[in-house]
C-alpha cells in the first residue's frame, strides 16, 4: 500500500496522524499493566481501521466529518481480573462528555489479553449491555448527560453464512482491532434518521407524482413506516462491500488490520486460535 493510500487506493490524509497525539486519542483509562501494549501502538492500529475501512469504503456517512471536526473520541482500557467493570467505563463516558460537550462519537476500546473471556463475542456483548445500564444510572443520577446508542464491535469474524444480506454483512464491517463500544450521540442519530425519512418520503412522493398525480395526493393522506437510516447505510454498504470482489476485499484488509494488530502487541496479548499469518480463523468464538 502506497503512503498516503487506503486499501482500496482512496487517498487519506496521514497529516492528521502526524501530530502527537490527535485529540480524539485518549490516554488509557484505568490500571496497566507492565506488559501492556504501548498506546501509541493501540491508537495506530485502531486509526487504520477508522481511516482505511470504515471512511475510505463510506461506511458510516457521518463518521469522517465527526473526527475532523474533532468530535470523535476513543478511550483504550486494559482488560483484566473483573477490570474494566461496566460502571468504569460508564464513567469515562460521562466524564468524556461532561469534558467534551461537544462529543459525538465515543469508541470505548478494551484491550484482552490472550486468554481473556473477552476474546468470545458473546462475552463482550454481555459486557456491552452491562455498560449500557450502567450509563443509564449514571444518566438518572445527572439527567444533563446526553443519551447514546451504543454497540460492540469485535475482532473475530463470524461464521460464514449464505446468502450474503444487508443484515449479515454487519458483523463483518464491525471487526474491529480489539474489542470495542462505539457510543453514538442519539439525538445527533436521531435527527439524521429524521432528515433520512424525510427525503425519503420526498423521493417517493415524486417518483408518485410522475406516475399519476392522483397517487401522490392518496400517499399525502397516508400514515407509513418511513425507512430507517441504519437500513439505508446498511443496503449502501452491501451493494459496495457486500459481495464478490469487493467482499474480498474487505475481509482481506480486515484481516490484515488485525495481522498488524498482533505484529505491534506483545505476545501475551495475542489470542492462540488464529491463523500462522495472524489472520483470524473464521467462526464465531473462542
Amino acid at each position: 500500500m502506497g503512503a498516503g493510500e487506503g486499501e482500496t487506493g482512496t487517498a487519506i490524509d496521514r497529516t492528521l496522524f502526524a501530530v502527537a497525539p490527535p485529540a480524539w486519542q485518549h490516554p488509557w483509562h484505568g490500571p496497566v499493566p507492565e506488559d501492556a501494549p504501548r498506546l501509541s501502538e493501540v491508537h495506530a492500529v485502531h486509526d487504520r481501521y477508522v481511516v482505511d475501512v470504515v471512511e475510505a469504503r463510506s461506511l458510516c456517512p457521518f463518521a469522517r466529518k465527526c473526527r475532523e471536526m474533532g468530535r470523535l473520541h476513543r478511550i483504550p482500557f486494559v482488560a483484566g481480573d473483573g477490570v474494566p467493570s461496566p460502571a468504569a467505563v460508564a464513567t469515562a463516558l460521562a466524564e468524556t462528555v461532561q469534558a467534551h460537550p461537544d462529543a459525538e462519537i465515543v469508541l470505548l476500546v478494551v484491550v484482552p489479553p490472550a486468554t481473556h473471556p473477552f476474546w468470545a463475542s458473546d462475552r463482550f456483548d454481555g459486557f456491552t449491555r452491562e455498560v449500557r445500564m450502567a450509563y443509564d444510572v449514571a444518566r438518572r443520577g445527572d439527567p444533563t448527560l446526553p443519551r447514546f446508542y451504543a454497540v460492540s464491535f469485535h475482532p473475530l469474524p463470524p461464521a460464514p453464512s449464505a446468502p450474503p444480506t444487508p443484515e449479515n454483512l454487519v458483523p463483518t464491517l464491525r471487526r474491529s482491532p480489539d474489542p470495542l463500544i462505539q457510543c453514538v450521540r442519539a439525538d445527533m442519530l436521531d435527527a439524521l434518521r429524521a432528515e433520512s425519512q424525510r427525503a425519503a418520503r420526498e423521493r417517493l412522493e415524486r417518483e408518485l407524482a410522475a406516475i399519476d398525480p392522483s397517487l401522490r395526493a392518496q400517499f399525502g393522506k397516508a400514515i407509513l413506516t418511513d425507512p430507517e437510516l441504519s437500513s439505508d447505510i446498511a443496503r449502501h454498504n452491501f451493494e459496495s462491500s457486500g459481495t464478490g470482489a469487493a467482499r474480498a476485499d474487505l475481509e482481506a484488509t480486515l484481516d490484515r488490520i488485525f495481522a498488524e494488530r498482533c505484529r505491534r502487541y506483545p505476545e501475551a496479548y495475542v489470542p492462540a486460535a488464529f491463523d500462522e499469518d495472524r489472520t483470524p480463523r473464521r467462526t464465531a468464538g473462542l
